[in-house]
């Protein structure tokens, strides 16, 4: 059990990482939910927890931080979902 965090949460640091690295792009409220409903289906979806037995992370359809179904650049580890490219608005 304690071997199943530890690597849950390398896991979630190397998403993070990565996320940020990106820019933190977010996915919009559809986009979420498109994930939630391919990952609340799937064969790997602990519907008692909430979460997904391959990668780790707790689903949510909310668009909050600790949610990498609301991070555009993440994608699925069986690749039942991919990164949503997300165009950058210029500032000026």
């Amino acid at each position: 059990m304690k071997k199943r965090m530890i690597y849950k949460i390398l896991k979630f640091i190397k998403a993070l990482w990565w996320h940020i690295n990106a820019g933190m792009p977010k996915a919009n409220k559809q986009q979420i939910l498109e994930r939630y409903n391919i990952c609340i289906n799937c064969e790997y979806m602990d519907k008692e927890k909430y979460q997904c037995l391959q990668c780790g992370c707790n689903l949510s359809t909310k668009k909050i931080f600790m949610n990498k179904l609301a991070w555009a650049d993440q994608e699925c580890p069986i690749m039942k979902w991919n990164k949503i490219n997300v165009t950058k608005s210029k500032r000026r």
